[in-house]
């Protein structure tokens, strides 16, 4: 990517999509529990919940997965246990994360490359949640969580996150 699409791509991150991602603390503390015990690599897992039929996402449950790449700066899933989650909960799937344990508090490049691919090229709607480190301690409160989707006709946005009550999850 050119510096000047970087900076473009960089500057459209503040600009929130009317989209929101509701999820579950039981997800909210598996993310961030996850993120902590892996604190000196990327840790990265899968989201399963439901979209709605406005484009909101509403996450239920986070499973951790096996970051192949054992990188603190990059992350890439085993893709024998994403296949393996896909067919055990069928269409539950609706985005995956990761952490950066550095405290870097937006997409890289690298996963702006991956958003693009998997949500335009790819046709499949994941969100994608990014944890921000550094993890020093186990407290959820000290866990910055930021959203994204990359939407063919606005490029990479900023999606809200809302810690959602159970009740807030049901179809």
């Amino acid at each position: 990517m050119e510096k000047h699409e970087e900076n473009k791509a960089v500057a459209r991150e503040g600009i929130a999509s009317e989209a929101y991602v509701n999820i579950s603390k039981a997800a909210w503390l598996t993310l961030c529990e996850d993120a902590y015990q892996r604190r000196h690599m990327e840790a990265c897992g899968a989201l399963l919940g439901r979209r709605d039929d406005q484009g909101n996402w509403h996450i239920t449950r986070a499973h951790p997965l096996r970051n192949i790449a054992s990188s603190p700066v990059y992350f890439e899933f085993d893709p024998q246990e994403l296949l393996e989650l896909e067919l055990r909960y069928p269409g539950e799937m609706v985005g995956v994360y990761h952490s950066h344990p550095g405290g870097y508090a937006r997409a890289s490049s690298t996963d702006r490359e991956n958003m693009q691919r998997v949500n335009v090229e790819q046709c499949i709607p994941w969100v994608w949640l990014i944890a921000v480190g550094p993890f020093e301690c186990p407290v959820t409160s000290t866990v910055m969580l930021k959203a994204y989707h990359h939407y063919e006709d606005r490029g990479l946005v900023l999606v809200r996150v809302h810690l959602a009550e159970e009740a807030e999850l049901q179809p």
